[in-house]
């Protein structure tokens, strides 16, 4: 008989601390456009990480890589004294402002975008990477279906005052993700989705 496959890690409570925290900071929030609790795609990251060989501090940092972006809680000694620095960092880098308000909406992504590049082009591996990845492709899913299953165009997606840029404008930042995660050698398949799921939305 085969010996029982074990887990790349065990659960500790880091995880608990990280979806407690979550929980309470997003807890008002919702996706774009719905009533879905925010916490869905929090967790959907945090599932993503973990199901593409990420460890336990990324998984963490999935669940809050919103954090600094979306909410109050920007102190980055205060967050490390919940959830501890490793994580703290990946959140940091995962975030494109920690402004309020937020800069323009280009010039946020223009400058993220020098920042993923900068990461990626780093010898040692950035455990941001996977997170970052992550979430896009969630966020390029989530839309992709909204092509797929109600029969959207990218145009209507974006026209509706849900998003902060128009169609072409976030045609030019997935595809500029695309082109950047291409260069990592980061969950290739993750890197495939999202290829895909930008194509479905710009088709």
């Amino acid at each position: 008989m085969n010996e029982k496959q074990k887990p790349n890690w065990e659960p500790t409570d880091l995880i608990q601390e990280a979806f407690d925290v979550a929980t309470i900071k997003h807890k008002d929030q919702v996706r774009k456009g719905t009533s879905i609790p925010y916490i869905s795609h929090l967790m959907a990251v945090s599932a993503l990480v973990t199901e593409h060989g990420g460890t336990e501090v990324q998984a963490a940092a999935g669940l809050l890589h919103d954090l600094i972006e979306d909410t109050d809680l920007k102190d980055e000694f205060f967050i490390s004294a919940l959830v501890g620095s490793a994580v703290t960092a990946i959140i940091v880098s995962c975030s494109d402002t920690s402004e309020d308000p937020k800069p323009p909406w280009r010039d946020r992504k223009e400058k993220y975008l020098v920042h993923l590049r900068e990461m990626i082009s780093q010898p040692k591996l950035d455990p941001a990477i996977l997170v970052a990845l992550a979430d896009k492709v969630h966020n390029a899913e989530t839309t992709a279906n909204m092509v797929l299953l109600d029969g959207l165009s990218a145009e209507e997606i974006f026209s509706n005052g849900k998003f902060n840029a128009d169609a072409s404008e976030q045609k030019w930042w997935y595809s500029s993700l695309v082109t950047e995660f291409r260069k990592t050698t980061v969950a290739p398949k993750l890197v495939e989705r999202l290829d895909r799921a930008v194509k479905v939305i710009f088709k």
